[in-house]
């Protein structure tokens, strides 16, 4: 027992990093069209029509996702501040409960920008989630099962 207790940090740090990781993983996707999470993260162009060089008519990108970026950072964080910090396993668990969160949500977050002759409106689309979403949350899921067991040992 006393040595699961003293590994549980270097676990908590080993499943934040594989979390963060899933994000060079197909996270969404959506009719045959798989989206990395870098992508989904830092936004990507999908379409872009312009005839001759003349103008854009026609364009489509995903935007910048400061949700995706917290979704996959807030794992990566909390098992930093859990390998450093017994002190802090609170805040560790708490930072692993809000990436689950957000992971859970993201595919509900993320909209298509499209802009056709140069009038800006943006859609909802029906994401499927892809393997590196999946992970993410399995490997946050079980960083935060373990953080809440090194909290009650804690405790006690």
């Amino acid at each position: 027992m006393k040595q699961l207790h003293a590994n549980i940090p270097k676990l908590l740090m080993i499943l934040g990093i594989a979390a963060f990781l899933m994000a060079l993983l197909p996270v969404l996707s959506f009719e045959n069209q798989d989206y990395l999470g870098y992508e989904v993260m830092f936004g990507k162009e999908l379409l872009n029509i312009n005839p001759f060089d003349l103008g854009t008519i026609a364009s489509a990108h995903l935007p910048f996702s400061f949700g995706a970026l917290l979704a996959f950072s807030l794992p990566l964080i909390a098992g930093i501040i859990a390998l450093f910090s017994r002190k802090l396993l609170v805040v560790s668990l708490v930072l692993f409960i809000t990436g689950l969160v957000l992971l859970i949500r993201l595919p509900d977050t993320i909209e298509i920008i499209y802009i056709i002759a140069g009038n800006e409106n943006s859609t909802e689309v029906d994401w499927t989630m892809g393997p590196g979403l999946i992970g993410a949350l399995v490997l946050s899921g079980l960083a935060t099962m373990f953080n809440v067991f090194a909290v009650l040992i804690e405790k006690q």
